[in-house]
């Protein structure tokens, strides 16, 4: 078994980037853990979906993970295909259950290494396809806050915030509640623009102000 030595992981239940990954987020100082070569199509079922391997497998890897103060990830490894790389931990029944990806400097390193490491055949199983995520974390975050806000002001008839709101975001008043829900909904069906921001500021310091 190959090991790879002081790295920074950030396991979550969805694969972000390294340049996405947030203060408050339960990032890990590993001091060991295994390096697995695999092929690209492997390494992209990895990253993309979600897969199940074999229990006889989750042997090979069973407490090889090593955290400061001598703690353990039980089921845990990185796999490469020699130009990606993704940390994957497993459950008891081998199916992935979170990731992290790599610093730049890590990536570098072990793309590296693998040239000197035999290709793996892991027998796994895609038992999800993942939808591919073509927003930012932060994007999402401010999504889900403004809909959740718009679907509370409705729901609550707090229509005077809800034509607050709504007269920041479009410049303009009109009378239908029914209809500026909706045309703000559906606004967050596109991308978001400076001014989506700027109402999800405004949201964040109404509440502070509370």
């Amino acid at each position: 078994m190959d090991y790879y030595y002081d790295i920074l992981l950030n396991f979550q239940d969805n694969y972000y980037m390294f340049y996405e990954w947030e203060e408050n987020d339960n990032i890990e100082f590993v001091k060991k853990i295994p390096i697995i070569r695999v092929d690209n199509k492997t390494l992209n079922d990895m990253i993309f979906n979600t897969i199940a391997v074999k229990k006889d497998y989750l042997k090979n890897i069973l407490n090889k993970t090593k955290l400061k103060q001598n703690n353990t990830l039980k089921y845990a490894a990185i796999y490469s295909d020699g130009k990606n790389n993704v940390a994957l931990e497993f459950n008891e029944n081998g199916v992935v259950v979170s990731k992290s990806s790599l610093f730049l400097d890590d990536e570098i390193n072990i793309n590296e290494f693998m040239y000197s490491i035999s290709l793996s055949k892991i027998d796994y199983e895609v038992i999800k396809k993942n939808k591919i995520i073509k927003e930012t974390r932060q994007e999402i975050k401010v999504k889900k806050v403004l809909q959740t806000e718009i679907k509370s002001m409705y729901r609550n008839k707090n229509y005077s915030k809800l034509k607050y709101i709504y007269l920041e975001w479009f410049n303009k008043l009109i009378d239908d509640v029914d209809l500026m829900q909706k045309e703000m909904l559906n606004k967050l069906e596109e991308n978001l623009t400076e001014k989506e921001y700027q109402i999800y500021e405004i949201i964040k310091l109404s509440y502070n102000n509370v």
